[in-house]
C-alpha cells in the first residue's frame, strides 16, 4: 500500500497499464483523434485499473485464506484423543481458530499449548 493510502498495481500488472498508455498513445497519434479519444483511452486505462486489482484482491483473498486454513490443519492430531477416529480438517466442526469438535464423537479438540 502506497503512502497516500491508496493501493498501487505491482509487478507485471503496471507494466499492462503501462503499455496500454503507450498503444493507446500511439493509436491516438498514428490517427489523429486526439479530443474524443483521450477520453476514450482515459476510460480504457481506469476501466482496466479495476479490473486487474479486483484480480489481484482475489490472487491474495485466495492466499490468505490457503494460509489459514493450512495454520488449522497443520495443529490437528492424525486421531482423535478420546475416541481414536482419524481426524481431518475437512471433517471436523470448527469451534475457533485454534479449537473443534471431532466429527465422531463430538470431543473438543484443542491446540496443544506447546505447540
Amino acid at each position: 500500500m502506497a503512502k497516500d493510502g491508496k493501493e498501487r498495481l505491482a509487478g507485471p500488472w503496471r507494466q499492462v497499464h503501462s503499455a496500454i498508455w503507450l498503444i493507446g498513445l500511439a493509436i491516438l497519434f498514428w490517427t489523429g483523434w486526439w479530443w474524443p479519444g483521450i477520453l476514450v483511452l482515459i476510460a480504457i486505462s481506469g476501466l482496466t485499473q479495476a479490473a486487474i486489482q479486483l484480480i489481484v484482491d482475489r490472487q491474495e483473498a485466495r492466499q490468505a485464506a490457503a494460509a489459514e486454513e493450512k495454520a488449522k490443519r497443520d495443529w490437528l492430531p492424525a486421531k482423535c484423543p478420546q475416541c481414536g477416529a482419524p481426524i481431518s480438517a475437512a471433517e471436523v466442526k470448527w469451534t475457533g481458530d485454534t479449537t473443534a469438535d471431532c466429527p465422531y464423537c463430538g470431543s473438543n479438540l484443542e491446540k496443544n499449548r506447546t505447540a
